[in-house]
């Protein structure tokens, strides 16, 4: 405002153009004194400065390097769910938008099904050595993207319902284009963890590094359509089924604890 006045052929001063009152200007400034001070802003400002003191004298984690297959190796056959065709590759600008260190798309069928073809499940899954470089996308956004609307979604405890004792949380969605619809499950694993809420999985992803020096995980995603005549109940049985059968298999793509 100042540089701004020296070509105004207008002569004033900075404080008439900025139409300020400085009246009293010194006893406003001293009622300072009168504000108390607050003991909860003290705290907190001691509790940051004593947070980042820890961290900067921390010892460094040990980085634990998680040994693990390719996906190249996943199994073609799990369970009565065997491959059908061959593995999907994305489109360059996907998968650079994806930012995986691997990943793995395929389609599974159950011979045993009337139409197999309609009983079909995609499994879908990305690996990140170090997700701070990239990790935990949310489906929720990648889907709307790619034309697809979230008709309902929510964040469950599926372990009951597949006989787990352990929780086992993941997204339950229900997704259409049109017409056509189906049941996704989609989950990220973080060191052993079946995490749900992509901000539960940012926030272990720091507390992890921290600790124990470890920055990997995997989105995962199970989807499946709902057929003419067919309910999203009977549907979503097909992706319990083929999530059992993963139970064993993905251990060895995505490292636990």
């Amino acid at each position: 405002a100042w540089l701004m006045l020296r070509f105004n052929p207008r002569k004033m001063s900075l404080t008439e153009a900025l139409d300020l009152d400085t009246t009293d200007l010194g006893k406003q400034m001293a009622r300072i004194r009168l504000v108390e001070s607050s003991r909860g802003m003290i705290l907190g400002a001691v509790l940051m400065v004593g947070a980042a003191g820890a961290w900067y004298v921390r010892p460094a984690p040990q980085i634990s390097v998680p040994v693990r297959e390719s996906f190249a190796t996943f199994p073609t056959r799990m369970g009565d769910w065997q491959q059908a065709g061959a593995r999907q590759i994305l489109e360059p600008n996907v998968a650079k938008t994806l930012g995986a260190d691997d990943y793995h798309q395929v389609t599974f069928v159950n011979p045993m099904e009337k139409n197999p073809v309609n009983s079909r499940v995609e499994f879908f899954s990305a690996w990140y050595d170090d997700q701070t470089k990239g990790g935990t996308h949310s489906p929720e956004i990648c889907l709307p993207g790619a034309g697809w609307e979230i008709a309902w979604l929510e964040r469950v405890d599926i372990a009951p319902e597949i006989g787990l004792t352990e929780p086992f949380n993941l997204n339950r969605a229900v997704i259409q284009k049109g017409e056509y619809r189906m049941v996704a499950y989609y989950w990220f694993e973080q060191h052993g963890r079946h995490i749900a809420w992509d901000f539960a999985a940012k926030f272990w992803l720091l507390w992890d590094g921290f600790t124990i020096g470890r920055t990997d995980g995997a989105l995962v995603r199970l989807i499946t359509p709902i057929n003419q005549g067919e309910t999203e109940k009977q549907a979503e049985e097909r992706l319990k089924t083929m999530l059992v059968e993963t139970l064993d298999v993905m251990p060895r793509f995505i490292p636990g604890q």
